[in-house]
């Protein structure tokens, strides 16, 4: 009798473990012969150091993006990504090699150049979105690896990007799709639908490729909805954002973002929007084509100026020299965010200034005073720029404003060390301090 009581609730048993296996359960029990979800994660992501590692001993090296820039030989964190190449990995930690930008090829696409500009950083320092862009995933046939590389994301609490990797195999394995959909849906907090997941599309602007997830019909509405209203909040910050740009020059608002990258936004916009019914109002399109157009026109207009900025103080007169940084101001206006633009100014006012070689005068205090803002706004943007901090140190001392020029020239050594710009603004210190000191002199007398 107890025999039979203990098979009974045995049945029990094993009937309400079948009862109580989740999604996790059915899937990782096809692709990983019932191991926990929690060890299918760690086991994927311990393999990960292997797999890096195993490439760098054939001289085949990952390339990623990093929030980090190199600084003395170490990797920093940076509101800025980068693009690196790992090129040595051990179990705690992986090198990283900065690439540099070095122009485009045929097709417009950005050439990077190797450097030996490098640091180590621990495997964790490595963001879950870079592993996806450069760990094999569309070419790679192996399911169950990439089932496991999913499971680690959701671990991640990067659930978009694991649905990406799971739609891959939902379309290429009748078997899986099934499990995997339950899978999705658990993960979410879905219900399962009877006619099954859909295919959302979403256009990723950093990559500038289509990426797909499955969604419920019910998500899908939704996120229709919130893509409509994407849509139109986004084309009122273009708007904003282009400013007045109706007549010739000056206008009643500037632009506030750079006339390039706006114009880039705005072909952006088309694709990431192309299907949504907002764009499909002829009134919206045609609006964005103007202003498209109007870039176009100012761009154009920006060069011809500049052209004919160029050669004017050709000869070195000084009235002629306050002219060309007068009308570059005027040419400013038209794209006040372009950096490259407001450094020619800067320049052009700080030529007429003509601050002496040995630092501490200048001919015109207006040029290089009229020079100290532009200067500003770049290195607002580009603390770390040693050219510019020079130049910045340069027009205090030049203005006999030792007090102000010190701090750029010591941020110029502590960047560059012994050389590069280091040695010229040690020099000039040192005619600054001179040059105090023989003030102070004078003003005993």
């Amino acid at each position: 009798m107890r025999t039979i009581h203990t098979a009974f609730l045995a049945a029990l048993f094993a009937i309400a473990s079948a009862l109580a296996a989740g999604p996790s359960e059915d899937l990782f029990a096809k692709t990983h012969k019932g191991m926990k979800e929690a060890d299918v994660a760690a086991k994927w992501y311990e393999k990960l150091p292997e797999w890096v590692a195993g490439n760098t001993s054939k001289n085949q090296f990952p390339v990623t993006h990093l929030p980090f820039m190199v600084e003395k030989g170490k990797l920093k964190p940076s509101k800025d990504v980068y693009k690196f190449e790992i090129r040595d990995a051990n179990r705690k930690q992986f090198s990283a090699y900065y690439l540099v930008r070095n122009g485009v090829d045929a097709n417009g696409r950005t050439i990077y150049e190797k450097t030996n500009d490098f640091g180590w950083l621990p495997w964790k320092s490595w963001p879950a979105k870079y592993i996806v862009e450069t760990y094999p995933v569309d070419g790679n046939s192996d399911n169950a690896d990439i089932v496991a590389f999913a499971a680690w994301l959701y671990g991640e609490k990067e659930n978009e990007l694991a649905n990406r990797l799971l739609t891959i195999v939902h379309g290429r394995d009748s078997d899986l799709a099934p499990l995997i959909a339950a899978y999705i849906c658990d993960k979410e907090k879905w219900t399962l639908p009877a006619e099954g997941l859909k295919q959302w599309n979403a256009w990723d602007v950093e990559y500038q490729k289509e990426r797909v997830i499955l969604v419920t019909p019910e998500e899908f509405d939704k996120r229709l909805k919130e893509r409509e209203k994407t849509a139109a909040d986004e084309f009122k910050q273009l708007v904003s954002a282009r400013g007045d740009y109706k007549g010739r020059p000056p206008r009643r608002s500037s632009p506030s973002r750079q006339l390039v990258l706006l114009e880039w936004e705005i072909k952006q916009y088309k694709i990431k929007f192309g299907s949504a019914d907002f764009l499909k109002d002829s009134k919206n399109t045609d609006k964005l084509q103007e202003m498209q157009d109007s870039i176009t026109d100012d761009l154009a207009l920006i060069k011809d100026n500049m052209d004919q900025a160029r050669g004017m103080g050709a000869d070195g007169d000084a009235n002629e020299l306050k002219k060309k940084a007068e009308f570059m101001e005027e040419i400013l206006k038209i794209d006040p965010m372009d950096l490259n633009l407001r450094g020619q100014v800067a320049e052009a006012w700080f030529t007429w200034g003509n601050p002496a070689p040995h630092g501490n005068s200048c001919d015109r205090a207006d040029g290089v005073k009229k020079a100290i803002p532009h200067y500003q706004v770049i290195l607002d943007a580009y603390p770390n720029n040693t050219a510019f901090l020079l130049r910045m140190g340069r027009c205090y001392q030049a203005l006999e404003d030792s007090k102000h020029a010190r701090p750029y020239y010591e941020k110029v050594i502590e960047i560059d060390g012994n050389q590069g710009n280091a040695i010229t603004a040690k020099a000039l210190i040192r005619n600054m301090d001179q040059g105090d000191q023989n003030r102070a002199k004078q003003g005993g007398k």
